[in-house]
């Protein structure tokens, strides 16, 4: 992959299935204001950041799922960002064109019943990966882990943090109407 600004979408439904991970004893994570819910295992933890520290004013919620490497304990393993409010079709409209827009291709992936968007920013240095949902709520999950993007697997994987199969488990409870 080039060093120059690139972004690139990859599908993730061609990624192998994650039938080898075992969820069973995977810890539930519940925020009933914004109704996101995700598993993790016990090994990881859940330290929920004040959203102003990020001077991001859309977002209402900020969740880092904090694990430990040798080299890096405390390392950030995947981050979620809530946006306020239930998007509506405008909404995921806009989004949806402005990341058209900005990609080179666009690739969906299916999360909880809806489609979400796997996008590989690069930059001089390094590249990293977000998962965008655009619906039930806008959310980003990215991962500050500094394993470069392995370019046989699709990036997010199952590696020394079960990344996919924890994304997988993501699900958002929107209030009864």
């Amino acid at each position: 992959m080039s060093a120059t600004s690139l972004s690139l979408l990859i599908i993730l439904a061609a990624a192998p299935a994650n039938a080898h991970v075992d969820t069973q004893g995977w810890i539930l994570y519940r925020n009933t204001a914004t109704g996101i819910s995700f598993r993790h295992p016990p090994s990881l933890r859940v330290h929920e950041r004040d959203p102003q520290e990020f001077h991001l004013p859309d977002a209402e919620l900020i969740v880092d799922l904090v694990g430990d490497t040798k080299a890096n304990p405390g390392t950030v393993v995947l981050r979620f960002i809530v946006n306020r409010g239930e998007a509506t079709p405008r909404t995921v409209s806009q989004r949806s064109k402005f990341l058209r827009a900005t990609s080179k291709s666009l690739s969906y992936m299916p999360l909880d019943g809806h489609q979400a968007l796997v996008c590989i920013d690069c930059g001089r240095a390094a590249c990293h990966w977000s998962v965008e949902v655009l619906q039930p709520r806008e959310c980003t999950i990215l991962t500050l882990l500094n394993d470069p993007v392995e370019d046989e697997v699709p990036p997010p994987h199952d590696g020394i943090f079960p990344l996919l199969s924890i994304i997988q488990t993501l699900h958002f409870e929107l209030p009864k109407k």
